[in-house]
Parts: C-alpha cells; structure tokens; sequence
C-alpha cells in the first residue's frame, strides 16, 4: 500500500499540503460529493451540528477561518450563509478540490486496514486526497503527468505478483473475494475498487482489483449492463500497464476539457 501521500517509491514526489477531518471540510466546502465522510457519516441531526459547531471553533483557533465581520454579519441579512474568510493555503486545497474535472477514486480494504484514495484531476496538478477510517483527509499536490505511477502505487499491493488459472464467476451480488482469491491471497490480499468520475457521469465503471505476493485478479463491472461478473486473472505488468494507460487518457481528457 501506498504512503500517506501516495508517492510511487520511484523518485515520484508529491507535496504534503494539510490534513482536515470530516467535519472541517464540510464547514469549508459544504457536500464532498463523491469523497467519503466516515467519521460524521453515521451522525444525526443534533449530533452533527455539535460537531460542527466545535469543528468551526477549532477552525478559528487554528486561525484557518477568520470570524464574520458585523459587516459580513449584516450583508448576510436573509441569506442562508455568512461567506467565510479562509486562509489562503487552505482555501487552495478546497478551490483545487472543487475545480477538478475529474476524478480518480479508491476504496481500498485488506485484512487490517481500510481507507479510500482520491485523485482530483485539475489540468497540470492533482489534488490527492487519504480519507482514513478516522474521517482525518490528508492532501498532497503531485503533477498530473506522474498521476498514472501514483495510481498504480495505490491501487495495487507493493509486492502484487502474476495472477493464473481460468476465470472465477461471481454473484451479481457478491461483495466478498472469491473463495479461490481469498485462499490464494490470505492475509496479504488488498481489495482495491477505482473508479473514474467525471462530472455529470453518475454510471462509471467500476475495475475491481484483488492483489498480493500469489497473484491478481480483475472484476469489471458497468452498472446497468447485465453482464455476468467473473474474476479474471491478471499479470502485474498487464494491470500496471492497463491502470497507466487509462489513467494518462484521463489526464489527457482533463486538459483538454479545461481548454
């Protein structure tokens, strides 16, 4: 799995740039869309306006938010908000975050640890994006053109070998790993399910990916299409080649839709 920023190990880097928790974001950005809230996720009403309040608290001391003018306060009269002065840095992240094109997501789960990995697609620059189960984001800036390494270091488990055999169907509403996978694999196997959003695309399809030291495995999946599910076989350099290639066209597609 990958670090905390997603660099490659190959001489890749990327810039840490800020760490903010659930509840921080959805004061500074409002709805993060595809990007998942687990901490607040499960909070109700009266609970996530207390979270709020002490997130915006902490925000203030933190001196990422500046307090509401009176003027500000007065402008406001009869609107649902009041328009937040956020320290620069900060607001960059969330300018950068709400300004991509696209959208390169993960859901990884092993035996131990699930997170999710996100990569906003903003022309020249990706906003990565770690949620950990802790609801703490942790962001870092890479350039777009190294997008494809990163991808590959994130989705796939750093000593994933060559996957062999035939096929393995699966249930249309199988969640768990094939038996065969998950005796294979055992306790190494990372589940890693990516997805590619772009705006306005609400049926993206999914490549689910079943990885360790004995092998990989490839679920694809559209929703909608009816097609019967099976778990492919896989070579490291078939699938590393298969992620660069789709993730450079999305690098390329966001370029040229910003133009």
């Amino acid at each position: 799995m990958s670090d905390e920023t997603g660099s490659t190990g190959d001489g890749t880097e990327t810039v840490p740039v800020g760490v903010l928790t659930d509840e921080e974001l959805a004061i500074l950005a409002g709805d993060t869309g595809l990007v998942v809230t687990p901490f607040i996720a499960g909070f109700d009403e009266a609970e996530r306006e207390v979270a709020l309040r002490t997130a915006y608290r902490g925000l203030v001391a933190r001196g990422i938010v500046d307090p509401p003018t009176p003027q500000a306060r007065i402008d406001a009269i009869g609107e649902p908000t009041v328009a937040l002065q956020v320290r620069q840095d900060v607001l960059s992240i969330v300018t950068l975050r709400s300004a991509a094109t696209a959208v390169v997501a993960i859901a990884r789960t092993s035996v131990v640890h699930q997170d999710f990995w996100y990569a906003h697609v903003v022309q020249e620059v990706a906003l990565l994006e770690e949620v950990g189960a802790d609801g703490m984001h942790r962001f870092a800036l890479a350039q777009a053109d190294d997008l494809p390494g990163l991808v590959v270091a994130a989705a796939l488990h750093p000593e994933c070998g060559d996957g062999s055999g035939e096929p393995i169907a699966l249930d249309p509403g199988q969640t768990e790993p094939p038996i065969e996978v998950a005796e294979r694999l055992g306790g190494a196997l990372l589940r890693s399910d990516v997805v590619v959003r772009w705006a306005g695309d609400d049926h993206a399809p999914l490549l689910g990916l079943f990885t360790g030291p004995a092998g990989a495995w490839v679920v694809e999946a559209r929703e909608g299409t009816g097609a019967p599910l099976a778990a492919a076989p896989s070579t490291r350099d078939a699938l590393e080649s298969r992620i660069r290639g789709d993730v450079a066209h999305v690098v390329a597609r966001s370029r040229s839709a910003a133009r």
